[in-house]
Order: structure tokens, then sequence, then C-alpha cells
């Protein structure tokens, strides 16, 4: 089922209605019938100049709007990528001779972070 992300004066709300945040990973998501129940308009496509509230879906939204703040996402992708460094480090210092299920854990959680990242 397709997921939306709600905007409103070109910000995401929050999971729980708690807030807005110009960066699309720290926005709620909220399913088709919601949405529709609730009456929000729905948008195929990003409009920052449409000050109500709308809804667009997940796919369909950037990862930073307009008005988010440039030193918010500079951090925001700074904490990604050193979450998949992290991740890609473990992996290539494992000691592969030692025990496969922790190898594979190991694989795993990489797998887990890229996975996460793309969606």
């Amino acid at each position: 089922m397709t997921q939306y992300v709600l905007l409103k004066r070109d910000l995401y709300e929050c999971p729980g209605h708690m807030g807005y945040t110009g960066i699309r990973d720290k926005a709620g998501t909220w399913d088709a019938e919601i949405v529709v129940a609730t009456g929000y308009h729905l948008m195929n496509r990003y409009q920052p100049s449409f000050n109500g509230h709308y809804a667009l879906p997940l796919d369909q939204a950037p990862e930073f709007t307009n008005t988010s703040f440039h030193d918010l996402n500079e951090a925001h992708l700074r904490s990604k990528l050193e979450e998949l460094r992290a991740a890609a480090e473990a992996v290539c210092w494992f000691d592969w001779s030692s025990n496969d299920d922790d190898a594979v854990a190991a694989i795993d959680r990489l797998r887990t972070v890229i996975v996460r990242r793309a969606a």
C-alpha cells in the first residue's frame, strides 16, 4: 500500500503530528485511507509553493524540502554516511576465519543499513 507524507508550508509533518521538519527521513508516514479520510489534498508531485496541507506519495517526496535549513540537511547526510561507514567497516575488518554466524550477522547489518537508506 502506498505511504504518504503530509506537507504544510513546505515542511513535512513529523510522526504523530508532533511538529514539522524539512527532512523526509524524519517525516511521519500515513496510509492512503487515513490521508483520504482526513481530507488532505492528494498531490502527485512536490508543490513547494502550496501553503495548505497536502499529501504526497513517499516515493515522490524530495529528501529535503526547499525550506529545510542547509546546516540540518548537511548534518543529516553526515549521520547517514557515518552509519554506512560504520556498517561497512564492520564487514571489512571482520575476522572471517572465526565464526560464520558472526560473519553473516555483520553482512546482514550492512545490508539492513543500505536497504533502509535506499527506501
